[in-house]
């Protein structure tokens, strides 16, 4: 027999009211209260049940489907749409393109990037915004990455802008019928936005030059404006995660001297552009712990069973990466602690450990962040030592995890 979520008596107007609160005391609080799979409110099911987490993200695009664009339009989601089988060939194409050989030789011009910021950092002492620097790297890796030897312009500029325009509504747990939705000048904005950054992207596509991730998609077959798609949703999320990823890094390193010091004695002692095993597990343990994707949503197409749970017909599914690391069943006694010594041995099953979800939608960008992670982590934290000066208590969960308020002092090793 199935076991239906564990239903926590809240209607949709008080979980709201909780949630918006504290969105993630209020789903950790659902998990410690009422177990591992909670019908938060009727037609939202929390699943943090590692085997039912791993079933819903697997069988994505058939009983579980991704239903929103980056401005929550709905779209169908089904494998056999043809919408999806486009975005899903852009996908496989981008996972091509992030090959082995072309990531080393980004890794050398990150390398120096990170280097400049270094050393501004150095010369400035404190840092007001140093998510904001880390930010303007990332997006700049990715356009060097994607465009190789052609001219990207403002491509940068304009990503931020969208990212600054969808985020309110992104950022809301209310969503207006679509006709009411598209006359909110919020909306207006986000499209206006997206038009300007595609404008931007058909220009770049144009300009003389070879190489880079482009190259790999339009050899694929897609054409250009499927690959103006696939470059505005990656250039989104390649923008913010890696910075946000990084950031975490370095207020754990803040926070933790020990582990600071250890990782420079790491890297001090590595070969050169090598990253070192503790280096290694600090960013896990980072991703952990602070991952910037905290949450994955789905939508449940008709009534389905997911590892001996039965989800409602039509149910809104929430997979909290945030939530699932912490687990004591699978990362001890101590998950709450950030300890990257427990990666020596540690070999977390299938479901456990998500920072990249998995599945047809797992993030196909992965080679290039890990990339972009070790190499500013390694810059950064091989020559600098950082303190907290500021940061509020809550992060801001907007869109992408962050530490909100956050202010920064560097001194030279």
């Amino acid at each position: 027999m199935l076991r239906p979520p564990a239903p926590t008596g809240f209607s949709p107007a008080e979980f709201l009211e909780r949630y918006e609160q504290d969105r993630l005391g209020t789903l950790g609080s659902a998990v410690r209260q009422h177990g591992p799979v909670v019908q938060l409110a009727e037609g939202t099911v929390l699943v943090n049940d590692p085997a039912a987490a791993q079933e819903v993200l697997r069988r994505t695009n058939t009983d579980f489907l991704v239903t929103s664009t980056i401005r929550r339009d709905e779209v169908s989601g089904v494998r056999d749409d043809p919408a999806t089988q486009e975005w899903m060939r852009g996908r496989r194409a981008t996972q091509r393109g992030m090959s082995p050989d072309p990531l080393r030789e980004h890794r050398r011009w990150l390398t120096s990037a990170a280097d400049a910021l270094c050393r501004q950092w150095r010369t400035a002492g404190d840092i007001a915004d140093p998510l904001l620097g880390l930010e303007q790297l990332t997006a700049r890796s990715f356009t060097t990455y994607c465009f190789g030897s052609r001219d990207a312009g403002p491509v940068p500029a304009r990503t931020a802008e969208l990212l600054a325009a969808i985020t309110p509504l992104i950022a809301s747990p209310f969503q207006l019928p679509r006709a009411l939705r598209r006359l909110l000048p919020r909306y207006r904005r986000s499209v206006r936005a997206q038009s300007a950054l595609e404008d931007e992207l058909r220009r770049a596509l144009a300009r003389p030059g070879s190489g880079g991730l482009v190259d790999a998609l339009t050899a694929s077959g897609l054409g250009t404006e499927a690959v103006v798609r696939i470059l505005v949703s990656s250039g989104l999320a390649s923008y913010r995660v890696p910075a946000a990823a990084v950031t975490w890094c370095l207020v754990a390193l803040a926070d933790h001297p020990r582990t600071a010091e250890a990782c420079a004695h790491a890297l001090h002692s590595a070969e050169e552009g090598s990253v070192p095993e503790y280096v290694r597990w600090t960013l896990a343990e980072t991703l952990r712990l602070w991952p910037p994707n905290w949450l994955i949503v789905r939508t449940a197409r008709g009534e389905q069973e997911a590892a001996g749970w039965r989800i409602p017909e039509g149910a809104a599914v929430l997979i909290s990466p945030y939530v699932l690391h912490r687990s004591t069943a699978t990362f001890g006694d101590d998950a709450d602690r950030f300890r990257p010594e427990r990666w020596q041995d540690l070999k977390p099953e299938t479901g456990t450990y998500v920072p990249y979800g998995m599945g047809t939608r797992w993030c196909v960008g992965k080679a290039l962040a890990d990339v972009e992670l070790s190499t500013l982590v390694s810059v950064l934290a091989g020559s600098l030592r950082f303190t907290v000066t500021s940061m509020a208590t809550r992060p801001d969960v907007r869109t992408t995890l962050l530490p909100a308020g956050l202010t920064m002092s560097v001194t030279a090793r």
